[in-house]
């Protein structure tokens, strides 16, 4: 990675998947990242079934943050509640640590993100967001 801004990860800026405009109070879990202001605020949908339906978000931030919204968005449709969790978890372990693999198709864009710090916290905003969603049950109460 010579610079932060690959083409994917600029790609998912410009045309984020799953970014729209919340009613508010609608929000199941919301993040902001004091150490430059972004801040996201996320909606999950879920089917009858218990899987993902559909992520949705509204996002104030830079092209880190509205890039790594998008393609989360994107990668945890489908997926149980356990399941995201777990894609969590995987996520914060590889950023900026193990890395990501080819099977992270997108995502592979923030490997080599430790050198730029300060950006870290913008990839991981909307995982927060998501985990304070899944704490919250699914009737949106902790």
């Amino acid at each position: 990675m010579n610079t932060l801004y690959q083409a994917s990860l600029l790609a998912h800026a410009k045309q984020p998947y799953g970014a729209t405009r919340l009613a508010p109070g609608t929000e199941d879990g919301e993040a902001l990242n004091p150490a430059c202001g972004d801040e996201i605020r996320v909606k999950l949908v879920w089917t009858p079934g218990g899987t993902l339906e559909r992520l949705t978000y509204e996002l104030h931030g830079c092209a880190v943050s509205a890039a790594a919204a998008s393609m989360t968005a994107r990668c945890l449709e489908g997926r149980t509640r356990a399941e995201v969790a777990a894609m969590g978890v995987a996520f914060a372990s590889r950023l900026g640590r193990e890395g990501f693999e080819a099977e992270w198709g997108d995502f592979q864009a923030f490997n080599g993100i430790e050198r730029f710090p300060a950006r870290m916290h913008c990839a991981r905003l909307v995982w927060r967001a998501v985990e304070q969603a899944l704490a919250k049950g699914p009737g949106g109460s902790p």
